[in-house]
């Protein structure tokens, strides 16, 4: 058992449903300025549904430029650092945000190195390629909710714009 309670075996399979759920939230044929704030409102009216705030941010790729940004209540400077520390993660890894946690306890490496540069990297839950057909084209981030329960937001939050439901993981993902 890993240090965060996931086996190899758990954290394995829960890199199969990253990979499902990247795949299948996908935009078909553009997202942009519109598409942006429709995914950023459906994510912060989610709000209501969970104990604590959270704040969302969608950063397009092209240019590093915010283009959607809520605060919840209580929520400011140190969430936007995570939130921004989850994307770097994301975009180093190639996927979502906590893919390097996954992969290093699938393959039973220790952790110290993949949680070394927290803030700025940060390899846990709440940042999630936007995708148009294979291109990655912006990256939406929360952060303020713990054990997973930013990467539900925004999972949430897509099934609903996409018209689409996607697996889940067996098991909580920090």
């Amino acid at each position: 058992m890993a240090e965060n309670g996931i086996s190899a075996t758990e954290a394995a399979e829960a890199m199969e449903v990253l990979v499902a759920q990247e795949c299948e939230l996908r935009y078909a044929r553009r997202f942009g300025a519109t598409e942006a704030l429709d995914l950023g409102v459906a994510a912060a009216h989610l709000a209501s549904e969970f104990s604590e705030t959270y704040t969302v941010t969608i950063t397009r790729e092209t240019d590093g430029e915010v283009a959607f940004q809520w605060l919840g209540e209580g929520k400011g400077a140190r969430n936007l650092v995570f939130a921004a520390g989850k994307r770097a993660a994301a975009l180093a890894s190639g996927h979502a945000s906590p893919w390097t946690q996954l992969e290093a306890i699938a393959s039973d490496k220790p952790l110290d190195e993949v949680w070394a540069h927290v803030p700025e990297v940060c390899p846990a839950c709440g940042a999630f390629p936007i995708r148009v057909g294979d291109e990655w084209v912006a990256t939406i981030a929360v952060s303020g909710l713990h054990e997973g329960l930013d990467h539900e937001v925004i999972v949430r939050a897509l099934e609903q714009v996409l018209g689409t439901t996607v697996p889940r993981f067996a098991v909580a993902v920090a």
